[in-house]
């Protein structure tokens, strides 16, 4: 039989394992090294790329790592030099040696293996605390955790304001002993105590506390907890072995970890969220009872030298303590709560005083204006103050004409819907996203587009084409107009049509793949035949270029290849400022929860396109006394070249002088950088008029305002004026002419309702600025709750439009109808929601248009009025008209709907007038259409003409040239274009022009006349001229309906 042991040297034989176990051992080697290579390529190409820009947050990444990691993995015990790792690695290898001797050692010699007599082999130190490495071992080892284990406690918010620190700024570091004083000081009843003690610490609390607790936790975690857990059971089993084991011991160090963890929980309370009345008690239980377990713990190790159980009484002394210092701390807050229960305003007011002031400054809450104002009601015949009789109609739509050209008509949907057809025939690219803009006052929906490789691409083509063929858009943005939909040349705003840096969007590739290309090449695989000759990218030559890609090694053996990599702005972002956050998540639910890309918008400065993309910035808050959520901070924005990738950024405006980040980001990042990223003292003019407040900011803003605009503390603790954002309603970015403004502006609007309540009205909505002089600046427009006319919501604004009998009837009419977004605008003193209706072809084509548009009265007394029209301005005439109880234009007459507390009820009546409300209706439109004939008669006269009214006109020949509709005065434009054209063409001297029915004879006109003359049913006004032609008298005359 073989003998796996040499008979002459008793070294072991030749066995095959051995050369498998070589072998998996060089394949993994490899495995690493190529890896360690790839990645050490991927490091250079950033640093070439990027510069300094991508070093410094590495630089801070490695002061965060050693400082933590020294902070949790180093051991100061120099005298015992323990390890747990070198521990288990010698029971480990210890137990392998066991294993190989079992085949030729015998019963006897393996149960020495515990014994103080067996071989030297087997003397390692079975119980941890007679573990002791070498002094220069040890040393080695410390340092070797920190190199190693400095990579899992990197924090770059902590790490760059280390450095800033260390450089001699101060935030707030001397102040921090303030936060010991905090449970035990008698708050006052306002918030004058957390403005004076606790925000001069919020920058400390958020920027340097969080690491470091988690860091001392840690080590207490691994050094107190599992180092003791190990010690006790490597105790216990060597003890066992011995048949002494040493209960007592054993529960010394039990009380140890225990008082040692009370003592740090106790600690940590100093730095919770959740202060009030209650809290120096549970901190004082906690530190007290950490310290009689450490005494007990102290007292139990020195008697367990000669007592190796414990007594019964030094168990119920032990419980007795606990169950003291339980009792009395929890009898204290018990009584404190019973208390508090019945004077909350005395006990528990002054705490909520200081969450108001806390989180009102974490929100930045104190810079939000608030104005309260009074909704006009809708008009009416009454003869109150409200009432607008019909002229007052007119010349409040022709007053607002500049707000009515202004309504956004088209929302995101239907603006992608619209679009799509410019894409042209292709399956390469698709739309990344769909932004409103603004340029000269006017509003654009802008759709940046993104490549994506077609569907029909088979496997082995996919490598090729994403790396080497669909490289950029060629489409750039396109553009259509918010209020008209009418699609324009982009062009026009955009020059810059190649997108190689951008937004991959839903089906995009930017953020799948880098793009290449061999430098000095002639012919280009890029779609399009394009040829990039931007900045973005880096050069690569072998062999460099075969590690980053080994498909280079054999079809590129000695070209240099120009890598575009981090294409996606995002991930590129990511990669050169890691600091801030890139997605944010939407949603009421875990179950309906949305990850998305922070909002960026496309903007340009005449000759090249960028992307704006917000730099914000998360603060955890959760060791500053009283927060209640995180802190968001906007630090600035960054532009982003979509051809050549590089990255300029500016500081915010909004961001103010208080921001302790913002103030250590540029103190940082101050001046060129190098690489592709730069820093900009100050926003570009061409950037101020396309700047776009993060509806993120302005979201987080808002929901801590609804909660936090309560500043009472009773009022607080009643909750009976929290508010919320309407459900399903996005915010909005409009042009429009809130209170208080002189002119309209491009604002963010958001509507805010009471919490809770039965009634869908709204208390008020909230607008921000985006012009660069007021940016960032938040107005709440606050309506009283116990207001008579209410605000309707946009859901209750809806619901009246679709139970409105005329738009029921409209919509019969209409085809595959698509309600759009609730706008509510400002209109004269009338507050209104516009609301689009979109028809679309059934066929999946893609073809949108605009159905009519619903002017719903958001400010209501109990009836809900709607008007539909072509246009804005129709719209709004007809519900100023239907509110007032007149006939709408050229629509079809409903009833009213009435509303309960915002809440419209299933069965709608129509309320009829009286006989004396209807006479008075049908007078007034009467006066309504003579003024508007009276205007036509002077339109003539202007011309020069002499208006005569006969009793009948009657010629051989008429023709009707033109038939326009006047039914509202927006329509007066359009009847005036009209009478000029007939004017020019009918009514001038000496020969004129030709009649449709007589296109060759030379029309004379009788004289400078016009003819007026009403039709039969008086709803039709006729102008006309005779003209002799061939002898034969003609009738050239123009019709307008007047209403």
């Amino acid at each position: 039989m073989w003998n796996p042991f040499n008979e002459d040297s008793g070294t072991p034989g030749f066995k095959i394992w051995r050369i498998i176990r070589i072998a998996v051992f060089v394949i993994i080697g490899l495995i690493i090294f190529w890896l360690a290579s790839s990645q050490s390529v991927n490091l250079f190409m950033n640093v070439v790329e990027f510069g300094n820009v991508f070093t410094k947050p590495l630089y801070y990444s490695i002061v965060s790592g050693l400082i933590l990691c020294s902070i949790a993995a180093i051991r100061v015990d120099y005298r015992h030099r323990n390890s747990i790792t070198w521990y288990g690695i010698h029971l480990l290898v210890n137990f392998l040696k066991r294993g190989d001797n079992d085949s030729s050692s015998s019963s006897s010699a393996s149960s020495s293996y515990y014994s103080k007599t067996a071989s030297k082999r087997s003397k390692l130190p079975i119980r941890y605390p007679d573990f002791k490495m070498e002094k220069r071992s040890f040393i080695i080892w410390q340092i070797t955790k920190v190199v190693l284990f400095a990579p899992l406690f990197t924090n770059l918010i902590f790490g760059i304001s280390a450095v800033f620190l260390l450089e001699g700024h101060d935030i707030g570091l001397g102040l921090l002993p303030n936060i010991f004083l905090v449970p035990f000081t008698n708050i006052p009843s306002d918030g004058s105590f957390a403005q004076q003690h606790v925000i001069p610490l919020i920058p400390v609390l958020t920027l340097i506390i969080p690491s470091l607790l988690s860091a001392i936790g840690i080590r207490i975690f691994l050094y107190i907890g599992v180092v003791g857990g190990i010690s006790i059971a490597s105790r216990y089993v060597a003890d066992t072995s011995e048949s002494k084991p040493k209960l007592l011991s054993y529960i010394s160090t039990m009380e140890q970890i225990l008082g040692v963890t009370l003592l740090w929980t106790g600690f940590t309370m100093f730095f919770s969220f959740n202060i009030n009345y209650n809290t120096k008690y549970a901190i004082l239980g906690t530190l007290i009872m950490g310290l009689f377990f450490i005494a007990y713990g102290f007292l139990d190790n020195r008697r367990s030298k000669i007592i190796v159980t414990p007594e019964r009484k030094q168990i119920y002394t032990r419980l007795f303590t606990i169950l003291a210092i339980t009792i009395v701390t929890g009898s204290f807050m018990a009584i404190n709560n019973t208390i508090a229960d019945a004077k909350k305003i005395q006990w528990g007011g002054p705490y909520i005083a200081q969450e108001i002031a806390v989180n009102r400054y974490i929100a930045e809450l104190d810079k939000v204006q608030t104005v309260n104002y009074s909704l006009a009601a809708p008009p009416s015949l009454s003869s109150s103050s409200s009432s607008l009789p019909p002229p007052s109609i007119s010349a409040m739509v022709n007053g607002n004409n500049d707000a009515l050209n202004n309504i956004r008509l088209w929302d995101q949907q239907a603006a992608q819907l619209k679009l799509k057809p410019q894409l042209g025939q292709k399956n390469d690219i698709n739309f990344a996203d769909t932004n409103i803009e603004r340029f000269n006052n006017t509003m654009y929906w802008a759709a940046p587009t993104a490549p994506n490789l077609p569907a029909d691409v088979i496997p082995e083509n996919i490598w090729y084409n994403e790396h080497f063929v669909y490289t950029h858009s060629g489409k750039g943005v396109l553009m259509m107009e918010a209020n008209t939909g009418d699609v324009i040349d982009s062009s026009k705003f955009f020059k810059q049509k190649n997108i190689y840096y951008g937004d991959s969007g839903p089906t995009g590739i930017f953020n799948q793949a880098w793009s290449a290309f061999p430098v000095g090449r002639t012919l280009s695989d890029e779609i399009e035949g394009a040829f990039y000759t931007g900045t973005g990218g880096v050069n690569v030559a072998p062999p460099v270029s075969w590690v980053f890609e080994p498909k280079f090694m054999l079809s590129y053996t000695d070209s240099t290849m120009h890598v575009l990599r981090y294409k996606d702005i995002f991930d590129r972002m990511k990669v050169m400022y890691p600091y801030f956050v890139y997605d944010f998540t939407q949603g009421t639910s875990q179950a309906n929860i949305n990850i998305r890309n922070v909002g960026v918008v496309p903007v340009t400065d005449g000759k090249n396109t960028y992307w704006l993309m917000p730099l914000i910035v998360f603060l955890d808050t959760s060791h500053v006394p009283w927060s209640s959520g995180d802190m968001l901070r906007l630090v600035g924005f960054a532009l982003i070249d979509a051809y050549n990738g590089s990255v300029k950024i500016i500081r915010s405006t909004a961001s103010g002088s208080n921001d302790p980040f913002s103030q250590i980001f540029f103190e940082q990042y101050a001046g060129n950088n190098g690489g592709d990223g730069t820093v900009l003292t100050k926003t570009p003019e061409w950037l101020s008029k396309q700047l776009v407040y993060p509806e993120e900011m302005f979201l987080w803003k808002v929901n801590r305002f609804n909660q936090y605009h309560v500043t009472d503390p009773k009022t607080f603790i009643e909750a009976q004026q929290f508010y919320k954002t309407p459900d399903q309603v996005s915010t909005n970015y409009i042009i429009t002419n809130p209170p208080g403004f002189d002119k309209p502006q491009f604002v963010g609007m958001q509507s805010v309702q009471l919490s809770n309540s039965p009634a869908n009205n709204l208390v008020g909505y909230m607008v921000v600025q985006n012009n660069l002089e007021s940016f960032g600046k938040m107005i709440f427009y606050s309506v009283p709750l116990d207001s008579a006319t209410k605000l309707l919501g946009p859901g209750t604004a809806r619901d009246a439009l679709e139970k409105d009998p005329a738009y029921a009837k409209e919509k019969g009419l209409l085809r595959n109808t698509r309600v759009g977004d609730s706008l509510l605008y400002r209109i004269g003193n009338q507050e209104v929601y516009f609301i689009p209706v979109y028809t679309a072809s059934t066929s999946g084509g893609g073809v949108i248009q605009l159905g009519t548009i619903a002017a719903v009265g958001a400010s209501v007394t109990g009836n809900a009025y709607v008007g539909l029209g072509d246009t804005p301005q129709l719209a709004f005439e007809n519900y100023l008209l239907k509110a007032a109880g007149l006939g709408p234009l050229n629509q079809t007459s409903g009833g009213t709907t009435t509303v309960a507390n915002g809440t419209l009820p299933a069965a709608l009546s129509n309320a009829s007038a009286t006989t004396k409300q209807q006479q008075q209706a049908n007078e007034t439109l009467v006066l309504h259409r003579a003024e508007r004939i009276l205007g036509l008669e002077k339109i003539f006269v202007s011309a020069g003409l002499t208006v005569l009214k006969p009793t009948a006109v009657s010629a051989p020949l008429s023709f009707k040239e033109a038939d326009v509709t006047y039914l509202a005065d927006s329509q007066i434009d359009f009847v005036k274009s009209a009478i000029t054209k007939f004017l020019l063409e009918f009514s001038s001297p000496g020969p004129g022009g030709t009649s449709s029915a007589s296109h060759s004879a030379a029309a004379i006109p009788t004289d400078l006349r016009i003819f007026e003359w009403q039709g039969s049913d008086n709803k039709v006004v006729n102008f006309g001229t005779l003209k002799v032609v061939n002898g034969i008298v003609e009738n050239h005359y123009i019709s307008i309906h007047v209403g």
